[in-house]
């Protein structure tokens, strides 16, 4: 990683992580994946508060339009020819699909911490019609995915930035929880399913992510790995139990500074489902606040082509300015790779500047080939602005909790200590206790973008938190937010009526509906 103040940043790997001291039960010592496991296991309807349910349901709805939106790409189709139908009679092929479908243009749902759609929504709805789940069982199984995979990837944030859909970690937890709690299974199958599921780790190459199709398979695989983990717990495979806090475990491995604190920290209390963040674009969350301002722009300026601008400058927080710097040198104009568009900040604000939309049309080749929009993104510098990172630290999504949580653990992370250390120590003495729930929770990726035209006149717009960010507005406003992406990718009225009240729905009637949210009529 490159220090925003320059040089090189600390990228030694970490030394092991300390073993974890697991409360005692007698005179036995139980591991975190059994803690998680017991947990996940009894975990009921009843026992999620109405507000965490809302934010479920939406993100089910997300997740679905985020699925048709590829089906109405050709990458989706692609999929689709290799693979099958979203849904198929056997969960586990219905489960790869629809996560491929759901992550190949970066459409899917982030939460504190990562990006557990993929795994808690898709195995859900791939189980759903076997397990004979109503509404109710439906929104459990997705919540109690996603509080495992956010607790799991929570004490492994501390790591090197931009793993982002690669963190492989939080799909192997999301869907080993969603089958297990799907078809609820015994405590041994439990503990040896999740078990099994961290201990085939997957690493996907950024390389292949950023510059080809492999983003598509990047959650698909090890939800595949992780289902196949869990058949094996239920038939006598045994799992290990101290996978996660082991010397040699997943978070030592994964992380510099490990927090198996998280695992466990208030079960029941802080809901990670609560944070929540529901993209009204495709690409990275990184992006968003810039397309949030690219799109104002084009309100008040109209049409910007290449010839009414000198420049375009992006000012982002640092996982803004650094996700540019990555991804800018497999850019290649109108050849750029569909994955490589997603993450890019230059081509998507230029295409809302110029066109005042980004949607899913906008990364078919067509629309990619198109040398205008490249015209003016070649005039799209990102400048990293600290204020913006420190805004962005505070908050809880993707950082704040983690350092709060880490305390002076933090000043051992190697990304930390690229910056400023009159910085660092500002950031950590102003981050207070971790949070008791997270049902305030915030995320403030915030981005301003100069627009200096032909004539020397500067227009700007500034975002602190782009539309979907979990925070006030998102928790008032996310039904709205995720029911106008269902129907900009052709959903049905009656079938978002039905999803927004998936909780009211026999297992009969909620088949039907996810049936119908995922079949799109032929072009």
């Amino acid at each position: 990683m490159t220090s925003p103040r320059g040089g090189r940043a600390n990228t030694t790997s970490p030394q092991p992580a300390a073993t974890v001291s697991a409360p005692p039960v007698g005179d036995a010592v139980v591991s975190l994946t059994a803690q998680l496991a017991a947990w996940a296991r009894s975990v009921t309807h009843r026992d999620i508060p109405e507000h965490t349910l809302a934010a479920a349901r939406s993100q089910l709805v997300s997740n679905l339009a985020a699925v048709r939106g590829s089906l109405n790409h050709p990458v989706g189709k692609k999929i689709v020819d290799a693979f099958g139908p979203p849904l198929q009679p056997e969960p586990g092929r219905s489960a790869y699909v629809l996560a491929a479908l759901a992550t190949a243009l970066d459409f899917d749902e982030v939460a504190y911490s990562g990006h557990v759609s993929a795994g808690a929504v898709n195995v859900a709805i791939a189980e759903a019609e076997r397990n004979r789940l109503d509404g109710k069982s439906l929104l459990t199984t997705i919540v109690v995915a996603n509080e495992c995979a956010a607790r799991v990837s929570a004490a492994t944030i501390l790591s090197p930035f931009f793993r982002g859909q690669t963190n492989t970690h939080c799909h192997l937890a999301s869907a080993a929880a969603a089958r297990l709690h799907a078809r609820r299974a015994s405590p041994r199958e439990w503990a040896a399913g999740l078990g099994m599921a961290f201990g085939i780790l997957a690493v996907p190459l950024h390389h292949g992510v950023v510059t080809s199709d492999v983003k598509a398979l990047s959650a698909a695989a090890p939800i595949r790995l992780a289902l196949d983990a869990c058949d094996a717990a239920a038939h006598g495979l045994a799992g290990p139990d101290t996978i996660l806090e082991h010397p040699e475990g997943l978070l030592a491995h994964l992380s510099a500074v490990p927090l198996p604190d998280a695992v466990t920290e208030g079960l029941g209390r802080r809901w990670h489902t609560d944070t929540l963040t529901y993209k009204r674009f495709p690409g990275s969350a990184y992006l968003h606040a810039a397309f949030d301002c690219a799109e104002r722009l084009h309100r008040r300026l109209g049409a910007v082509d290449a010839s009414r601008v000198r420049r375009v400058v992006v000012h982002g927080s640092l996982l803004t300015w650094q996700m540019e710097r990555k991804v800018a040198p497999a850019l290649n104009g109108p050849g750029t790779a569909v994955s490589t568009a997603t993450l890019s900040v230059g081509y998507g604000v230029a295409t809302l500047l110029l066109t005042g939309a980004f949607g899913v049309e906008d990364l078919t080749a067509a629309a990619i080939g198109d040398g205008a929009r490249w015209s003016l993104a070649d005039k799209v510098t990102v400048e990293h602005d600290m204020r913006l990172s420190e805004r962005m630290v505070r908050a809880t999504s993707p950082l704040g909790e983690a350092l709060r949580q880490a305390g002076d653990r933090a000043l051992a992370w190697p990304e930390l200590r690229a910056w400023d250390g009159e910085v660092v120590s500002r950031i950590l003495a102003g981050l207070g206790a971790p949070e008791e729930t997270l049902e305030n929770a915030t995320m403030a990726i915030g981005a301003r973008v100069e627009v200096e035209l032909a004539d020397g006149t500067v227009v700007t717009e500034e975002c602190d938190a782009f539309v979907g960010s979990a925070g006030a507005a998102t928790r008032r406003d996310h039904r709205a937010i995720v029911g106008g992406k269902f129907r900009s990718v052709g959903g049905a009225d009656d079938v978002l009526s039905d999803l927004e009240s998936i909780d009211r729905l026999d297992a009969s009637r909620t088949a039907r509906v996810l049936r119908r949210a995922v079949r799109v009529e032929p072009h």
